[in-house]
């Protein structure tokens, strides 16, 4: 068996270094809201945890609602964190997210639609609170130990995601996100 060499050594650091800071900026608030969420094709409600978004004059809510098919999950239990961010907000700080959601997965997989989001661009960032203490777990090195996601399925390497790596379209052809939880 072949020994790594430094260079892979000090990549390898420099990787969980840089993991351990994207995932710290990856908090729950103080007290989200808790939606149920569903396994099947039935619509949950959903209420965000905060709104930084223009009143209806300003912004025409959409009819259909977004779907949230996230895959992947250690428990089919555990809550699932889902921080919305917009073009304008500051991805993936979770103090400029525009909306946040907290749902309880009923399996392994998590079937949500959020029915309050008007069709845009957005992105997301997401994590499963397997013990429920509000808060992203990491272990000593910084490295999470709770799965954890982002749209489009990026999977960061030496950097935190930015806003164009995770960015979508939601209109009403376009509607459902599929996700697969980073464990």
């Amino acid at each position: 068996m072949q020994m790594k060499t430094s260079l892979e050594f000090i990549f390898s650091i420099f990787l969980i270094i840089t993991i351990s800071i994207i995932m710290s900026q990856c908090k729950s608030p103080k007290s989200p809201k808790e939606t149920p969420a569903e396994t099947n094709d039935t619509t949950a409600a959903v209420e965000p945890e905060k709104t930084n978004v223009a009143p209806a004059s300003e912004k025409s809510a959409s009819h259909t609602p977004l779907t949230l098919i996230i895959t992947n999950l250690a428990t089919a239990t555990a809550p699932v964190t889902v921080g919305v961010y917009g073009t304008k907000n500051k991805f993936p700080d979770p103090k400029d997210q525009l909306k946040e959601f907290k749902f309880k997965p009923h399996g392994k997989t998590l079937k949500a639609k959020i029915t309050d989001l008007p069709f845009g661009t957005y992105a997301l960032a997401i994590y499963q609170d397997v013990n429920s203490n509000g808060k992203i777990d990491k272990n000593l090195l910084g490295i999470p130990t709770e799965p954890y996601a982002f749209s489009n399925n990026y999977r960061p390497t030496i950097k935190a995601p930015k806003f164009d790596d995770c960015r979508f379209d939601y209109n009403a052809k376009t509607n459902t996100v599929k996700m697969k939880m980073i464990q």
